[in-house]
């Protein structure tokens, strides 16, 4: 069996997978990640297919979203190394957007999708809090009540009637109301002119 391989970004290496004579082959099926992995659980032999990876000197083997470092006879299932890159990963791992970056997550793992590298393994990112709004009540603007005193309406004169101002002895003058009535004029008290008066009949009237 061959296999193939892949690297992280602080460590690159090359392997081959080996076909193990003491492989069990009464397994009923291989462990994936799909089976909710635990880490340190162990196994004979790993599926075909897988990735050698070497990590900071480490070899891990890497099939479905799973990392494995062998122990004697025997592959245990590790946390994924951080820095490796991967050309796959599980659809269990769905994008969630945090802090501004697209990751790819699952279970407590983290993948950022690169350009040119396929997937890597990334730390869990920091989750920046928003701050709060606050919000500052304004209090409301004072209310002004305004009270417009709406000037005394001039009296109306009716257009029969003509204020007149007789000057008096007093160096003042005093109001008298002609009023038209019929064919001649009316006075404030009464006594009836057959022509408009004049200032003089007024004056003698209503000045004595």
């Amino acid at each position: 069996m061959f296999s193939r391989s892949s690297y992280a970004d602080w460590a690159i290496g090359i392997g081959v997978g080996d076909r193990h004579d003491d492989r069990h082959y009464d397994d009923h099926h291989f462990y994936r990640w799909h089976d909710h992995p635990h880490y340190g659980y162990r196994m004979h032999f790993l599926p075909d297919g897988y990735f050698t990876i070497w990590a900071g000197g480490e070899r891990y083997f890497y099939y479905d979203g799973l990392y494995y470092i062998r122990e004697g006879d025997e592959y245990v299932i590790v946390q994924p190394p951080i820095g490796v890159y991967v050309s796959a990963i599980p659809p269990d791992f769905q994008p969630v957007s945090i802090n501004g970056r697209i990751y790819y997550t699952d279970g407590g793992v983290y993948y950022l999708l690169t350009e040119h590298h396929g997937y890597k393994v990334v730390e869990p990112p920091v989750v920046y809090a928003q701050p709060a709004q606050v919000v500052v009540a304004q209090p409301a603007p004072p209310v002004t009540t305004v009270t417009v005193v709406q000037p005394a309406p001039e009296p109306v004169i009716a257009q029969d009637a003509f204020p007149i101002n007789v000057p008096n002895n007093a160096g003042g003058y005093t109001a008298v109301l002609i009023k038209k009535s019929g064919n001649g004029y009316v006075g404030p008290q009464g006594e009836f002119y057959a022509e408009f008066p004049k200032v003089s009949q007024l004056k003698a009237m209503y000045t004595k």
